[in-house]
């Protein structure tokens, strides 16, 4: 019931063409009329167009330039407070993955004591205080 219709992009710009070659042929004898009418003006505008292009380029859009990179030793304290929040986050995500680790264990028994819902549950626990220090910064 529902087909795509096939079409040619050839066959389809010719129709379009034939549906708008009248608009499109005025309009470029309308355009080659004033051209060659006013060429003087229609020069004069496009060199002008050009060095106000120009001109914007090199003073209003002109890019800032980038200040210059400090010294290692002055910036020395940034650097570790990275680090340390680097090695923070490892660890973090050694816990998340030792408790993912028992509670994978404990979902692959094929029976569950009541132990072992505590111990799901207490994982649970820790992982949300480990997402919420992560979240805190």
């Amino acid at each position: 019931m529902y087909r795509k219709t096939h079409s040619k992009p050839k066959a389809l710009l010719n129709e379009i063409s034939k549906e708008f070659a009248v608009y499109l042929s005025s309009l470029g004898s309308h355009i080659r009329r004033i051209c060659e009418r006013y060429p003087k003006l229609i020069f004069s505008v496009m060199v002008g167009a050009i060095l106000v292009s120009g001109t914007l380029a090199f003073t209003v859009m002109r890019v800032k330039r980038e200040e210059p990179l400090t010294l290692l030793s002055e910036s020395s304290v940034p650097i570790t407070q990275g680090l340390g929040e680097i090695l923070g986050a490892g660890q973090a995500l050694k816990e998340v993955l030792d408790l993912q680790n028992q509670i994978n264990t404990v979902l692959r028994k094929d029976t569950l004591a009541p132990g072992d819902s505590l111990m799901v549950r207490e994982a649970i626990r820790q992982l949300e205080k480990i997402n919420r220090q992560l979240n805190v910064k």
